[in-house]
């Protein structure tokens, strides 16, 4: 459920790294006295369908397929551009996902057990990153690259215009997800593995983390993997 980036470039953005070297693809959202309404959602989930779309419309048929960032899984491929756009959709729809089952009434474990990796043990403190022991922040950030990494290699073959759909549906599944969301649920804190996050914070996430594989991908190009 967790999702890390695939790889990039390293620079001074507001993510966290663990001790391993993995970069938190989280949405990561700093602590806002008012939440987002849903006219702002709604709005920052435009932008960035437009940012998205552009960006990988825009680019040529080499720079979709040459590599851009690192795998964090060593010996893997490179992560391609299109690779980038193959993980947002992933993404998107674990996101969801975690939504779906907090609007469902599930229990605070059964959330947090949702964001972790498949028969991964679970450490003894979930719900802070911070409190993880490093071998437990470790063991996290290596089940999440694999599971990116599958997905990637999944997708490896799909065109572009696959990826594109692709996007496009999960989005309106996210959309399709906030109407259901009352305000005060909008509000409402939700268990993730970094620590409660408004529901609403978690929906306007989807931009900033489109924003920061774009921003690795476009460092990947200008420094060469």
């Amino acid at each position: 459920m967790l999702s890390f980036r695939g790889g990039a470039a390293r620079r001074a953005e507001p993510r966290r790294w663990l001790p391993s070297g993995h970069a938190l693809c989280f949405p990561l959202v700093s602590r806002r006295v008012i939440m987002p309404t849903r006219a702002e959602i709604l709005d920052t989930l435009a932008a960035s369908q437009t940012q998205v779309l552009a960006f990988f419309q825009g680019l040529s048929p080499e720079d979709l397929e040459r590599p851009a960032t690192a795998s964090e899984v060593p010996g893997a491929a490179p992560w391609r551009a299109k690779d980038h756009f193959a993980h947002l959709v992933k993404s998107e729809r674990n996101i969801q996902r975690l939504l779906r089952r907090t609007l469902a009434g599930d229990t605070r474990d059964v959330l947090l057990r949702l964001q972790y990796p498949l028969g991964m043990e679970m450490p003894g403190n979930p719900g802070n990153l911070s409190e993880l022991t490093p071998e437990e922040q470790k063991r996290l950030g290596m089940a999440v690259a694999n599971v990116n990494q599958t997905y990637v290699n999944e997708h490896h073959d799909d065109s572009m215009e696959m990826v594109a759909a692709d996007y496009l549906a999960a989005r309106q599944e996210t959309l399709d997800l906030l109407q259901q969301f009352t305000d005060d649920q909008l509000a409402a804190l939700v268990p993730t593995v970094i620590g409660d996050q408004a529901a609403g914070d978690l929906f306007a996430g989807r931009a900033g983390h489109a924003a920061q594989h774009i921003t690795w991908i476009e460092e990947g190009f200008r420094q060469g993997v």
